[in-house]
């Protein structure tokens, strides 16, 4: 066992290192071409005091053009909440290449802390080996959501930490600072992949938990009106709308790529995907309130919600699988602690893992030019599925004998309801 571990953990850290020699291979012109430049753009204009008026691509087209000459490749709008903009600020000081790559290695930090707080979130994390917590760690990481968030520059470090965090803080009975992180961290940058873990508070029904959500959700509005005022906010809403119908909707990772593939880009289309992801809500809404009765599924339940997220979000491309990242760092440590009793089921969740990142690859490479479309909403689907079984499956007394602070946990969870 101690081999295959050794022999897992050293693969998957070439993966990763082979991501990081990838990105650093990019070039100016790549850099040019990168998420990163909609987001060095925002945080230009309001910088520059265009806080109410830096959604208006009138504005936006001719920094865009002056960052990226000699290309002439089209402006890409910034899209993001004014919350976005101004964290990205400090780094809007350096030159778009120098941004780039603090922005991208800072955001693969935060996805190295996330696997982190995961990790020791989970239950029985201190009774396995450091061997096997690293190996579990760079298994992690060495999913295409990793790769794709260094190479675009994109935020989804940021909304990885605080679903980390949010789990975290729901294993030590803390509903209500899970809720405010989970919503001020969605709330920042991409508060569209965040529908189905939205769903999975409402369902849990912990008055905490709610309220907390509540208060971020709150303080988020309150420093996003004091960013960019009132004309600011309306400017982020009428862009993220416009952003629904900007894309090729079978270029997307989420349900949104199916119901392109089958009806185009037209409003067929949007009714297709509108139908599927409103089921998909639903279906973590039920995870939640699986878990209020039975605190040992909050693992499964937990990562279902955020793979019904990504299915769920109108708006979802591969770096945002680095969501998941986190989820499949606690998944895999909650089974090695119980491996007696769940050995199959890790393998199982292995070979998902490992589908999502191959149907990944397969669909940038062949430019999803299979009938079905992009082969990866498949895969989530299948993840999702996985969760909801293993949850009806598990029972609270699957939680094996432990220690009285693991008891003490689970008691402390199942009082908390509102």
């Amino acid at each position: 066992m101690r081999v295959r571990t050794l022999l897992a953990g050293a693969a998957c850290a070439a993966i990763v290192v082979a991501y990081l020699g990838l990105w650093l291979g990019i070039g100016a012109f790549q850099i040019g071409r990168s998420d990163f430049t909609s987001t060095y753009v925002g945080a230009t204009l309001l910088r520059e005091g265009h806080g109410a008026a830096m959604y208006d691509e009138a504005l936006q087209a001719p920094l865009h053009a002056s960052l990226i000459a000699p290309d002439r490749e089209g402006n890409l709008p910034f899209v993001n909440p004014p919350l976005a903009a101004a964290l990205a600020l400090p780094v809007s000081l350096l030159s778009l290449q120098g941004a780039y790559r603090l922005w991208s290695i800072l955001q693969f930090a935060l996805l190295v802390i996330s696997v982190v707080v995961a990790i020791r979130g989970s239950p029985g994390w201190r009774e396995l080996p450091g061997l096997t917590l690293a190996a579990i760690g760079l298994a992690a990481l060495a999913c295409l959501g990793t790769w794709a968030t260094l190479l675009l520059g994109q935020w989804d470090g940021v909304s990885a930490l605080g679903l980390a965090i949010a789990y975290w803080s729901l294993r030590r009975h803390r509903p209500a600072t899970a809720g405010a992180v989970l919503a001020v961290s969605s709330l920042i940058a991409k508060p569209h992949l965040a529908l189905g873990l939205a769903a999975f508070v409402l369902g849990w029904r912990d008055r905490r938990l709610i309220g907390g959500a509540v208060a971020g959700l709150v303080a988020a509005v309150a420093l996003s009106l004091l960013v960019a005022g009132p004309g600011g906010v309306g400017g982020f809403v009428g862009a993220a709308i416009h952003s629904t119908t900007r894309w090729q909707l079978a270029n997307m990772v989420s349900l949104v790529g199916i119901g392109g593939a089958i009806a185009g880009n037209g409003t067929a289309a949007h009714l297709v995907a509108g139908v599927a992801e409103l089921a998909a809500v639903a279906v973590a809404a039920v995870l939640g309130s699986m878990v209020r009765s039975r605190p040992a599924r909050l693992e499964a339940a937990l990562a279902g919600a955020a793979v019904l997220s990504l299915l769920a979000s109108p708006h979802a491309y591969w770096d945002d699988l680095a969501l998941l990242v986190p989820a499949a760092a606690w998944s895999l440590t909650a089974l090695a602690a119980r491996r007696a009793e769940f050995g199959s089921l890790t393998n199982t969740v292995i070979a998902v893992w490992v589908a999502i990142s191959l149907a990944g690859y397969l669909d940038i490479a062949t430019g999803a030019a299979v009938p079905l479309g992009l082969l990866t909403p498949w895969t989530l689907i299948a993840a999702a599925v996985l969760a909801f079984v293993v949850c009806r499956r598990q029972e609270t007394g699957a939680v094996r004998p432990a220690s009285p602070r693991r008891l003490r946990d689970v008691r402390a969870m199942s009082g908390g309801g509102g």
